[in-house]
């Protein structure tokens, strides 16, 4: 057991320290805002996946298009023919109609007729646009004639790159310039709250049903007995993201039609059955780009066409929610505590560094880690399908990080750079060693005195001192005696060629005495006598001998000579 202990204890150990660092880097990031662009891409991307639901039969959405400019021949719809619209479907009593047309300013004839028609009616429901507190931009007002209760604001939340995700139910205007000179409206007028126009659409159609909206103490918003729940600034994969009032995610029915839509010809010409407008939600506005009133949405990626969302479109997008939630218990988005998001990342991390360490053949690791990464998407696409936004790419990342560490360190590269960096850290302990040294020794008086010579020698024409002519003398006295060790050693050759000569001489002699002991009688005494002529001859015939090697050897040196200076020279 021992034996299975340890390695095992070693697993987990390595494990854990490899997933706790992950966990908490990514953790860290998350907190500073770095991930959120890519969470925020994965719930557009869960959002596309998630199938289209019928259109809300609730809603009628009456498009201004292009076709309608050009037969009406207006740009913008005039008053007389807004009111006309507003009288021809005020007669089909719907339960509310929404008008997301600014009215703030007359436009072409018909402005009493339509005044008339906003005050007489109680359906209807009208917009303005809130200030940013400057007075530049101190909003639209609403159009004449409309109460205040009866007046939203169609102001929106946009995420960082243009995206609508987030629907604002009611706030309060942000307080405008103090100096300001502006004319105050609902939209600029910070002492009160106002509600959006698609939340005062939802109202009044549940109202009809007797469901009201009420605040508890914790200043959560009920209506009846559903709780919508409010966007918190670091929900899901926000980090410090404004909510001011009470924000909610836009949670879309369909991508294509929201609900039944007619055009404001239909209406003008008689040509829509009245069912579809009686005890309904009717919302006008411009669905042509000409009026700039659009949106990109969590559906804009990847589309060539039909990137935009109209804002009437939005609109019945957040109303249908609205209305879902609370008549058909369809989910609003809901958020894990901060602590299961952890233990949630941290999860995944120790199961991609567990699959990192038991297996070890690559292809089988990869074709696990692709398994693992679509498990761990589907759990989190089934719990999208069920209301819940939780963390998707964070836990694909930590699976990934935790496995390619313990991965990396089973291959032994993790000992190689710490012995790198180990011996990186040495050599510049020894650098700074050495260059310590050396600057002891450049500032010993031995240094300068070897410098000042230095420079001595490099500049000969100096006026010459006691140290200029001492070292001229010392180096002419050297050039003296290599000439004198040169002709030395040119003497010692010859001598030694000499004395070879005469040991040859001595050797034939001795030869010669020998053989004539042995054949022929010498006699000391007689100078002609054949044994004082015979060495001679053989001493002459040695030397003729000797003289034709020497003849021979410097004939071949010469011709050597003569050939390599016949050669011709080689090129630079």
């Amino acid at each position: 057991m021992s034996k299975l202990y340890t390695p095992a204890q070693t697993v987990a150990k390595s494990v854990l320290i490899a997933s706790a660092a992950v966990t908490l880097s990514l953790i860290g990031a998350k907190q500073l805002g770095i991930l959120q662009s890519v969470e925020l891409g994965a719930y557009d991307q869960m959002l596309r996946l998630r199938p289209d639901e019928t259109p809300d039969s609730r809603l009628l959405i009456v498009g201004i298009t292009e076709g309608d400019i050009q037969r009406l021949k207006q740009w913008p719809i005039s008053d007389r023919k807004i009111a006309e619209i507003l009288q021809k479907l005020d007669k089909m009593q719907p339960r509310a109609i929404g008008l997301d047309v600014l009215r703030d300013v007359p436009l072409g004839d018909g402005r009493e007729e339509l005044t008339k028609v906003l005050q007489k009616s109680d359906r209807i429901i009208g917009v303005c646009l809130v200030t940013n507190g400057s007075a530049e931009t101190p909003g639209t007002p609403p159009a004449p004639g409309l109460p205040k209760k009866r007046n939203g604001y169609a102001d929106f939340g946009i995420d960082p790159g243009g995206v609508l995700r987030r629907a604002l139910l009611f706030m309060k205007p942000p307080t405008i310039e103090i100096n300001s000179s502006v004319e105050k409206h609902i939209c600029n007028d910070d002492s009160h709250v106002i509600a959006s126009f698609n939340f005062l659409l939802a109202l009044r159609y549940l109202e009809a049903q007797g469901i009201t909206a009420r605040t508890e103490s914790d200043q959560s918003l009920w209506l009846g007995k559903t709780k919508i729940t409010q966007l918190g600034s670091n929900d899901g994969a926000y980090k410090n993201v404004d909510v001011r009032g009470y924000q909610i995610l836009i949670n879309y029915r369909s991508r294509r039609q929201v609900a039944k839509q007619v055009t404001l010809t239909d209406v003008l010409e008689g040509k829509i059955d009245p069912n579809l407008v009686k005890d309904k939600i009717v919302l006008i506005g411009y669905t042509t780009e000409t009026a700039k009133d659009f949106f990109y949405t969590p559906y804009s990626a990847g589309q060539d066409k039909d990137q935009l969302m109209f804002g009437i479109v939005a609109h019945a997008q957040v109303v249908s929610q609205i209305l879902s939630a609370v008549l058909d218990d369809r989910p609003l988005f809901w958020f894990w505590p901060k602590w299961v998001e952890i233990l949630w990342i941290s999860g995944w991390s120790i199961v991609g560094g567990t699959l990192a360490w038991r297996m070890t053949h690559r292809t089988h690791l990869a074709l696990a880690f692709v398994a693992t990464l679509g498990v761990c998407f589907t759990i989190s696409f089934g719990i999208f399908m069920l209301g819940g936004w939780i963390p998707v790419a964070t836990p694909v990342v930590a699976l990934i990080l935790t496995g390619g560490a313990i991965v990396f360190n089973k291959a032994g590269y993790g000992k190689v750079i710490s012995a790198g960096v180990k011996i990186a850290f040495d050599v510049v302990i020894n650098q700074t060693k050495r260059e310590e040294e050396v600057k002891a020794i450049t500032e010993t008086d031995f240094f300068k005195e070897l410098q000042q010579k230095k420079e001595i020698l490099k500049n000969p024409k100096k006026p010459p001192s006691q140290q200029d002519t001492a070292e001229p003398q010392e180096i002419v006295a050297a050039e003296e005696v290599s000439q004198n060790a040169e002709s030395q050693s040119e003497d010692y050759f010859t001598q030694l060629q000499q004395r070879a000569q005469a040991q040859k001489q001595r050797g034939a002699i001795d030869l010669l005495s020998t053989n004539s002991q042995t054949d022929i009688p010498v006699d000391a005494h007689n100078s002609n006598s054949p044994a004082e002529t015979l060495p001679d001859d053989k001493l002459s015939q040695m030397q003729a001998k000797a003289r034709q090697r020497r003849e021979r050897r410097d004939a071949a040196k010469r011709i050597e000579d003569q050939k390599s200076h016949d050669l011709p020279e080689k090129e630079d």
